[in-house]
């Protein structure tokens, strides 16, 4: 008998972890069909910044104070799928080997309380980002 009323609990307790999850992706505009390209990943004292680029932007900015704007942060609403948690993918991308990644680009102006560090929100909303976009949005390439 007490099973029955835990039921309901349990279940308003996952679709509320889910609802939170993914709140991020309400704020995401689609700008682009779904594609394969191929990235470089890019480490940043700062680790606010973006750290994905395309092969072709890398060559082309590596050197210029553009290359930031060519950057995207890359986001899934599969948390697994976010960590790279495959050893040869990790290599890949210390290593800044290309990969290939599938998706689709969306521009947001706003993300969540942990995407994509925790403080990134509050650092956005004082003004307190140490980089500036063009019209306040942000990049997201959304893996499929």
């Amino acid at each position: 008998m007490k099973l029955r009323f835990l039921f309901p609990v349990f279940l308003l307790g996952i679709l509320s972890f889910s609802i939170s999850d993914n709140e991020r992706f309400k704020y995401y505009q689609p700008i682009s069909k779904t594609q394969e390209i191929e990235v470089l990943y890019l480490t940043w004292e700062d680790t606010n910044l973006p750290n994905f680029i395309k092969t072709a932007d890398y060559e082309k900015y590596v050197d210029k104070a553009e290359l930031i704007a060519h950057c995207f942060y890359v986001d899934s609403k599969d948390p697994e799928k976010r960590k790279f948690k495959i050893p040869v993918t990790t290599d890949k991308l210390i290593k800044k080997i290309p990969l290939k990644i599938k998706g689709k680009f969306f521009k947001t102006k706003q993300f969540d309380d942990t995407f994509p560090t925790p403080l990134f929100e509050d650092y956005r909303k004082t003004g307190d980002l140490k980089f500036k976009t063009e019209n306040g949005e942000f990049l997201v390439f959304v893996l499929n």
